[in-house]
This record gives structure tokens, C-alpha cells and sequence, in this order.
């Protein structure tokens, strides 16, 4: 029914192994193209400028060239992370890379197409939209194996070494550029030099390509999704060592619909998809055009003939990546497991705050007098950026969504990264251009600061917890599968003690000597039921939500329980000598409360599935139930003092009446932990 503690426990308790090495390796690659073909555009955009109008590209052009890639990668967010959780992360991780390389490869054979009237500029534009919709698809795809390959220990730290490797593309691009333009000194050759650099961002795609079609499913996806426990247990088994278990679970699972995972992931999802997008405002601001924040500061302008120029822009972008941006990933990388995911973005968001705001103020100042010093604290946005946030929103969205959407989750929340950096990126140039970049730089601090306070109000931590744990998604199957026994053992005893009053309450007589004392055992056997439910409850680490669910059934179950023995202790107490069809009558619809409960229990099966029209059938009959237990105890009460001759008679009758309508009270109370349990756990598809 559920997942086998084993098989995932075998993936969260293993030692750093050769596998998880393998998998960082292959999807770090991914990245490491990732990286090369986003950033790299931005050494190849002044390239473009002097080869088209010896001089620089216009302001339309320059914006669309660095955004269309970002716009891309929405679309491949999107896309591939919605794939990902339908079809399977093995079947179509290798199809990120191709489209990468395919736009890659489109892109350095860029030229005019005059048929249609469009330029060189334009159509480079649009082969960086495919390049970016195979970068967008890697983002969840690789974020998402990792994280369901990884051990609870170092997952933070594995995930974090995926993204790690963009440090390295970052670095690559900017030591390609420049060797390039040294390899190719003249301004003739520079139409040649900007086809080679971006050609080269598909070398690394193509030479991963086959090593992703050979990684297996994720046992988690094989699991949960597949249903196929057998095929998971031996990837664990083939990928660890340890052998486990493969308990049988159903061979299909339901799809559900993304209605009912925004109505349980909503405040999460805003929370990631919120802190992505304040992020990539600021750091892709930066990083995309990190050369017209070099020239605007005159690090690469004063006097330099064109090719000098681009060379120095160049060696700026490689100081930055060398020394900010590439230790700034690995610092992550060392300290997210044991800092936690929220201590290092509330961390590099204040200090990016700081940092922007202080270079803003300070700019005429520290570009005139200081340039060092500026470019140091503009090198600190770029280590906690990376330390900090750059990383932590790729990773926490691999965590915090179950199996079944957390490849779209993540989707979602890099999609919504990518658009904050489409719009930066896209007005980055008209903003510096109407108001000058201390402005931007102010705007870039602001950013950060709602990025500080969005993740102290929505981010959770999850550090050193499993998947499930933090996904909430085995809640239910806590509250169905390994409390199912209790629960109907508990029903059972119910059932069989409700049949026993209603016969002791038919005919008390000489019955209640030997009636009374085996409900009463009923009703013990019924109590080591609840103490088992309780310790279960106190052994097993559970949310609050889960834990409160258990206990109020087994609290209300309880409580029907000790009510029919009540009332069957007071046959003797009250030496009730014969039954009346009254006394029958409240009998049978306790009998038939405890059987709607009792069939409840077994109807919370379903809602594992999304359904829950058997469990919503019986609420409906125990609530009527109850209601007719009401309308009868008023009706039997009106009698009982329209002047019965035995006050006595009265007073035990009246007792007996108000005794088993609380009984029937406390069945509605359990429908109503069932209507709980259906609101949290099942909605309404659509």
C-alpha cells in the first residue's frame, strides 16, 4: 500500500559512495553547460556589438539577446519538470542535454535568413531560446535525482555539488573568451571568435548525453509513482550494496491534480518560487551583464583599443569567478548540511543587501578613488550569492515536494527564478541607461532585502530529514497503513460490543449476569487496543497534524467504547429486570453508528487514492443516525414525564436514554476527524 521503510531507508542511512560521485558528476555536468551557455552570452554580447556596428549593439537587442534564454528556460522548467513527474526522470533526462546542444550548435551558424527579414542578431536570439529551454529542463530534472539518489547526511551537501559545477562553467566561459581572443587577435577574425565560443557550450552536453541514458530510475520515482517496490529494491540494492525488502505496493498510482497539490503546497511553493525570484533579479542583473558593470566603472575602458578591451573584460569576469563566484559555491557546499538551507539564504540575502546598498551609496566615491574596494564589495554579491541563495533555491525545491510533483515543484520555483531574471535582465540596460547604475544597484538591494524577509517568514528547514518527512507526503499512509490494524482491531471490538448491548438491552434478565462481564472484557481488549495505538504514537516521529489526527481516533473510539460498557454496567446496577422496545429501538442505532464508523475506518483506504465518496457516504448515514438518536431521547424524555407512575423507573429510564444518544455523540465524533482527514488529505479535482 505504502513504501516499504526498507527500500528508501537503504537510500537515506547509505555512506557517500561511488554512486552518489557518478550521479554528481553526470548531472553536475549538465550544469557546468548550464552555466557556460547562460553567462557566457554576456562576454559574447560586446563581441556582437563591435562586429555588427563596430561599436555597440542597440539597446532592444542587447536585452533580448540576454534574456531570451532565461525566457527559454521557463519554458523548459516548466515543461520538462511537469515530464519529469509523469513519464519518469530517466526517460527524458537526456533530451535537456540534446536540446542544449542542438541550440548550441544553432547558435554559432547563426546568420541572416532573408526570406523571412530577419538579421543575424535576431536569429542568434532565437536559437538562445532553444539553448535556454534545455537548460530550464536540467534545473528540475537534476535537482531532483540528486536529491532521490542522496542519503539524509549529505544530501544538502550532494545537491549543492550538482549546482557547484556551474562555478566551473561560469569559469570555463570566461577562460574560453579570452583565449579565443587571443588565438584570434584581429577585428576581422572577431565574427569567427563569438561562433567558437558559443559552439563550444555544446561540447560538454554531448559528452554527457550517453552516460544519463544509462543511469537508472530513481528508486523513489519506481516506488511511489510506478508502484514497482521490486525494480526500486534492486536499484537500491544494485546502487548501495544493502539488500531490503521489497514489500508489495499497488501496481498503479492515481494521477492527481495540480489543484490538489497548490491546495497542500501553496504556501511553500510561494515561499520557494518567491525567494528564486528575488534572487535571480539581483544575481543574474549582475551576472549577465557583469561586463557593462566592469565598463561602466572603467575597469576595461580607459584607453583600450577594442581588442584590449574585450580581453580585459574577459580577465574581469574571470577575477570575479575565480575569486568570488567559484568559492562561493563550494562554501556551500561545505557548510549547508550543517548550517542548514534557511540559516545560508537569510545569510547571503542581508549580506547581498548590504553589500548592493553600500555600492550604491558609495559608488561615486569608490569607482573614482576606491575601485578596489568596490570591486571588492561587489565580488561579496557574488560569493554569499552563490554561498547563500543562488544555491539553497535550487536545492530546497528538491526536498520540500512529494514524488509526485517534486519535479514540477521545482519546476515551478526555478521557472519563477528564470522570469525575475528575464524581467531584470531585459530592463537592466533601459534602467542604467535612464537613471545610471547606482540606481540599479539600489533597485538590486532592494530585491534582496524582500528575498531576506521572504525567507525568514517561508522557509523551512531540512536538514537532516528524509524526503517523506519533509514532503509531509507519507502522512496519510502513517494514518492509514501502520495504524490500520489498531484502528480495526478497535472497530471490531466496538462492533461486537455494540451487538452485545443491544441483545443484553433485548432481554436483560437472567442474560446480564454473563452479557455484562464480556462486554466488559470487550472493553478491555479494546483498551490494550488505544495503549497500542498511544505507544506507536510515541515511538515513531510524526507531525503534529498526523499525530493529533491518530490520537482524536482513537480518543472518540475509545469513548464509544467505554459509553456501551456504561450502559451495560448500569443493567445490573439498576437490576433491570426486562427490555422495552424503547431500549431496543436506541439499541439498534448504536449498532448501526458503530458499524458506519467501523466501515470509515476501513474506507480511509481510498483517500490514499484521492478518493473519498465511500467515506463522505458514511459521515452522511452516522450523522442521520445521530440525528434520529436526538429526535428519539427528546420523544422517549417527553413521555417518560407525562406522568409515569415509578419515579424510579423514571430516573433509571432516563439515564439509560441520555446514555446511549452520547454514544451516538461520540460516533459523530469521529466523522468528524473523518471530515478533517478528507479536507487535508483530498480535494476536489479539477
Amino acid at each position: 500500500m505504502g513504501a516499504p521503510d526498507g527500500i528508501l531507508s537503504g537510500l537515506d542511512q547509505a555512506q557517500s559512495q561511488r554512486y552518489h560521485l557518478r550521479t554528481i558528476f553526470i548531472a553536475g555536468m549538465g550544469f557546468f553547460s548550464d552555466a557556460y551557455d547562460l553567462f557566457v552570452i554576456s562576454l559574447v554580447i560586446p563581441i556582437l556589438g563591435f562586429v555588427y556596428y563596430n561599436g555597440s549593439l542597440p539597446l532592444w537587442e542587447v536585452s533580448a539577446l540576454g534574456a531570451s534564454a532565461l525566457f527559454g528556460a521557463i519554458i523548459g522548467q516548466l515543461l520538462f519538470g511537469m515530464l519529469a513527474d509523469r513519464l519518469g526522470r530517466k526517460r527524458i533526462y537526456a533530451i535537456t542535454l540534446t536540446v542544449m546542444a542542438v541550440g548550441s550548435i544553432g547558435s554559432a551558424f547563426s546568420g541572416p535568413v532573408t526570406a523571412l527579414g530577419l538579421n543575424t542578431i535576431v536569429v542568434l536570439t532565437l536559437w538562445r531560446l532553444v539553448v535556454g529551454i534545455g537548460v530550464g529542463g536540467d534545473y528540475p530534472l537534476s535537482a531532483t535525482i540528486m536529491s532521490e539518489y542522496s542519503n539524509v547526511r549529505h544530501r544538502g551537501r550532494q545537491v549543492a555539488s550538482v549546482f557547484a559545477m556551474q562555478g566551473f562553467g561560469l569559469l570555463t566561459g570566461a577562460a574560453v573568451t579570452y583565449g579565443v581572443l587571443v588565438a584570434f587577435p584581429s577585428p576581422s577574425s572577431l565574427d569567427i571568435a563569438w561562433r567558437i565560443i558559443l559552439g563550444i557550450g555544446a561540447v560538454p552536453a554531448l559528452a554527457t548525453i550517453y552516460f544519463r541514458t544509462r543511469m537508472p530510475e530513481t528508486p523513489r520515482f519506481t516506488l511511489k509513482v510506478m508502484g514497482d517496490a521490486t525494480a526500486a529494491a534492486q536499484t537500491v540494492h544494485e546502487l548501495t550494496g544493502s539488500t531490503v525488502v521489497a514489500t508489495p505496493v499497488r501496481s498503479t498510482t492515481p494521477r492527481v491534480s495540480m489543484r490538489r497539490f497548490l491546495s497542500h503546497y501553496a504556501p511553500v511553493l510561494f515561499g520557494t518560487a518567491a525567494s528564486w525570484f528575488l534572487l535571480d533579479m539581483a544575481f543574474y542583473s549582475t551576472s549577465i551583464f557583469n561586463p557593462t558593470v566592469l565598463a561602466q566603472i572603467g575597469f576595461a575602458t580607459k584607453g583600450l583599443a577594442i581588442h584590449d578591451m574585450l580581453l580585459r573584460l574577459a580577465e574581469g569576469n574571470i577575477l570575479i569567478t575565480l575569486f568570488a563566484s567559484v568559492p562561493g559555491y563550494w562554501a556551500a557546499v561545505a557548510t549547508i548540511d550543517w548550517l542548514g538551507r534557511r540559516t545560508l539564504q537569510a545569510l547571503g540575502f542581508g549580506i547581498m543587501t548590504v553589500a548592493f546598498l553600500t555600492t550604491a551609496v558609495f559608488f561615486q566615491a569608490l569607482t573614482s578613488e576606491f575601485l578596489w574596494v568596490f570591486l571588492t564589495i561587489y565580488g561579496l554579491t557574488f560569493f554569499f550569492g552563490n554561498m547563500g541563495p543562488n544555491t539553497t533555491t535550487f536545492v530546497l525545491p528538491s526536498e520540500v515536494y512529494p514524488t509526485k510533483f517534486r519535479a514540477s515543484g521545482h519546476g515551478i520555483s526555478a521557472a519563477s527564478g528564470k522570469l525575475g531574471a528575464a524581467i531584470a535582465t531585459f530592463f537592466f540596460s533601459s534602467i542604467v541607461v535612464s537613471y545610471g547604475l547606482p540606481w540599479m544597484l539600489g533597485l538590486l538591494s532592494l530585491f534582496c532585502f524582500v528575498g531576506f524577509v521572504v525567507t525568514m517568514i517561508l522557509t523551512p528547514e531540512t536538514a537532516g530529514r528524509t524526503l517523506e518527512d519533509v514532503s509531509r507526503e507519507d502522512e496519510l499512509e502513517i494514518v492509514v497503513e501502520r495504524f490500520s490494524p489498531y484502528l480495526q482491531a478497535l472497530t471490531a471490538s466496538l462492533q461486537a460490543g455494540a451487538r452485545e448491548l443491544k441483545a443484553l438491552l433485548e432481554s436483560p434478565g437472567t442474560e446480564a449476569g454473563a452479557r455484562v462481564p464480556r462486554i466488559r472484557t470487550i472493553e478491555h481488549e479494546a483498551d490494550e487496543n488505544v495503549h497500542q495505538i498511544y505507544v506507536e504514537i510515541n515511538n515513531k516521529r510524526m507531525r503534529t497534524a498526523v499525530r493529533s489526527d491518530i490520537s482524536a481516533l482513537a480518543s472518540s473510539l475509545d469513548d464509544i467504547m467505554d459509553g456501551i460498557e456504561g450502559v451495560s454496567a448500569r443493567v445490573l446496577t439498576y437490576h433491570l429486570e426486562k427490555g422495552n422496545p424503547e431500549l431496543s429501538n436506541f439499541a439498534s442505532i448504536v449498532v448501526a453508528c458503530v458499524q458506519g464508523v467501523s466501515d470509515g475506518i476501513l474506507a480511509l483506504d481510498e483517500l490514499e487514492d484521492g478518493k473519498s465518496e465511500r467515506l463522505q457516504r458514511v459521515i452522511i448515514e452516522v450523522n442521520r443516525l445521530e440525528n434520529e438518536a436526538d429526535d428519539l431521547l427528546r420523544l422517549l424524555l417527553s413521555r417518560l414525564f407525562e406522568g409515569h407512575p415509578d419515579p424510579i423507573e423514571v430516573i433509571k429510564l432516563k439515564d439509560f436514554y441520555e446514555r446511549l444518544e452520547v454514544i451516538t455523540d461520540r460516533c459523530e465524533d469521529v466523522t468528524d476527524v473523518y471530515k478533517d482527514l478528507i479536507a487535508r488529505y483530498v480535494v476536489p479535482q479539477g
